[in-house]
């Protein structure tokens, strides 16, 4: 029986599709694929749809042993091969996935049964600075849960009554310039670099950490956008902020944010973050790294660039570059008219007000 080509499934972590000359495809499990110290290359013999995938997957991702029943990481795998989560959409189990990342990466050996209500609230705070993906991880992790009582993983579901996060309903907003200023004179080196890079680039937290001297080329820098399946991006960076990044002097294959030569990752740099922001009145509370993606549109869209090449500097879709600068671009249309009625042959609308003033003096 001829073997069902599959097309358009969304894959774990680790693993890639290779296609065979006899147009074939063939899965590969291979942790940190691309980099030096990339792990050995293991052929899976079965296909996303087949529940054995998922399940081999989840042995080769926590060793042979496999995951630790009753875990976390069991009833993540157990989960991802049920219909309930492989009838979802591919942007929905992508979606799904990254929260399933962020719940295994903090209780992923531990017992699903000792989970309990103070448990959920300290992990939603941990990315409280992020409160979409809080409220993802909430929800997710509601759905998890509801599958681990009928697979008898634990007995009632913890996270069904946990608050979400309230929400910014303007999504991401510009920091004001001397917000900016302040962290870049007061801020620790590190959150200090982070800020430049983030508005500098318009990137997120993740890729700014993975951020190398050896990354930039001409005038910008290349960097591979974690969200975006590793797509690899050139980013312009202006003259201003490059002379400043290429001052850091650091060694080519060091990250930009490293700490004491050792690879300083994305949780870390916001528990840094969020620990000296709480420490200094001066910040503002509400204000997260995030936002500093706002303000990288909005210089932009000041400085007079179309919103199109913005998408192309910056590596975001047209709708979130519009939704960043939708304030800015309210002003500068308000502008435009306000040139527009006082030209000169509008005289007889400049004097409307003038009768006031007469009556003043």
């Amino acid at each position: 029986m001829p073997r069902r080509r599959v097309t358009n499934v969304s894959l774990p972590t680790n693993v890639c599709r290779v296609r065979g000359r006899n147009g074939k495809d063939y899965f590969y499990y291979q942790e940190r694929r691309g980099q030096r110290d990339a792990g050995p290359r293991v052929r899976l013999p079965y296909e996303p749809r087949d529940p054995d995938f998922w399940k081999l997957v989840a042995t080769l991702s926590t060793g042979h042993a496999g995951p630790t029943a009753g875990s976390f990481d069991a009833l993540i795998s157990h989960y991802q091969g049920q219909s309930c989560f492989r009838s979802l959409s591919l942007n929905s189990q992508k979606s799904y996935r990254i929260a399933l990342a962020h719940i295994s990466k903090a209780w992923g050996s531990l017992s699903v049964r000792e989970l309990a209500a103070k448990h959920v609230y300290a992990l939603q705070e941990r990315h409280s600075d992020r409160k979409a993906m809080a409220n993802l991880i909430l929800r997710v992790l509601s759905v998890l849960l509801r599958e681990g009582v009928r697979a008898d993983y634990c007995a009632f579901n913890v996270a069904r009554d946990v608050q979400k996060l309230r929400e910014n309903p303007n999504g991401a907003a510009p920091w004001s310039d001397e917000t900016f200023a302040f962290v870049l004179a007061h801020a620790p080196s590190r959150l200090m670099r982070a800020v430049l890079l983030g508005r500098a680039t318009g990137q997120r937290a993740v890729d700014l950490v993975r951020m190398r001297p050896a990354d930039l080329h001409g005038d910008g820098i290349n960097v591979l956008v974690q969200k975006l399946n590793q797509q690899r991006h050139w980013c312009p960076v202006s003259k201003d902020a490059l002379r400043v990044i290429t001052d850091w002097n650091e060694q080519p294959m060091l990250p930009f944010l490293h700490k004491d030569g050792r690879f300083f990752n994305e949780d870390r740099l916001r528990e840094e973050w969020r620990a000296w922001k709480l420490s200094n009145p001066a910040v503002p509370a509400e204000i997260t790294l995030h936002d500093l993606r706002a303000n990288a549109v909005c210089d932009r869209r000041l400085a007079g660039v179309p919103h199109q090449q913005i998408v192309d500097q910056l590596c975001m879709s047209p709708a979130m570059v519009v939704r960043y600068s939708k304030h800015i671009d309210r002003a500068l249309n308000a502008q435009q008219g306000m040139a527009t009625l006082e030209r000169a042959q509008n005289s007889q609308l400049q004097n409307l007000y003038s009768p006031a003033a007469k009556r003043h003096a």
